[in-house]
């Protein structure tokens, strides 16, 4: 599953054509994010005023704007109807994918031909946020492009969002299940590796 980000720049006036990031989100990276917010549970607990921790791997790929492009003109292909209702699906798409700013990315989207940018100090960022007390966790991705010092990072996706993400797009269908790394569990399809 391939999941679309935003991406912003630490320069306001230019970010190196890495305007959206793609991540790849297999079962081993599905674990791998929840054990690191797991650390994050823990050191949070050692220290409430943690705000976030940084970690190497697990690296969304960067691309230029055309990509969302691609991403229209797949939703549009996808829609049978007039040129107005598909244009119309794709607008919608966009809004859709604009204000959390982070989707699927959409089938038809052929990724192959897309060079991603080229970066370097490629890191996942575990966020701490509270909500009613819990501690809840998002996950962001974040690269400098390459030969600059600007830093390019994408949007927060919560982890029940990413959760989400994982239980209704996975050829399983069945529900969570126990057999957790911490306190997140592992849906079935995610478990082989």
């Amino acid at each position: 599953m391939k999941i679309l980000f935003n991406a912003q720049s630490d320069d306001s006036e230019y970010n190196a054509d890495c305007d959206y990031a793609v991540l790849d989100m297999t079962p081993a990276l599905w674990k791998q994010v929840h054990r690191r917010a797991e650390v994050g549970r823990h050191a949070l607990q050692a220290d409430g005023d943690l705000y976030e921790l940084c970690f190497w791997g697990g690296t969304a790929d960067f691309y230029s704007g055309l990509l969302i492009e691609a991403c229209q003109e797949a939703v549009a292909t996808a829609v049978e109807g007039s040129e107005e209702e598909k244009s119309a699906a794709a607008w919608a798409w966009l809004a859709q994918f604009d204000d959390p700013g982070y989707a699927l990315l959409p089938s038809g989207v052929d990724l192959e031909k897309f060079q991603p940018e080229r970066t370097e100090c490629d890191q996942m960022i575990v966020r701490c946020t509270s909500s009613r007390g819990e501690p809840a966790f998002e996950i962001a991705w974040t690269a400098t492009a390459k030969h600059t010092d600007i830093q390019v990072t994408t949007r927060d996706l919560p982890l029940s969002a990413l959760d989400t993400f994982v239980r209704d797009n996975s050829p399983s269908t069945q529900e969570m299940r126990q057999g957790a790394v911490g306190v997140y569990q592992i849906p079935e399809v995610f478990e082989e590796e």
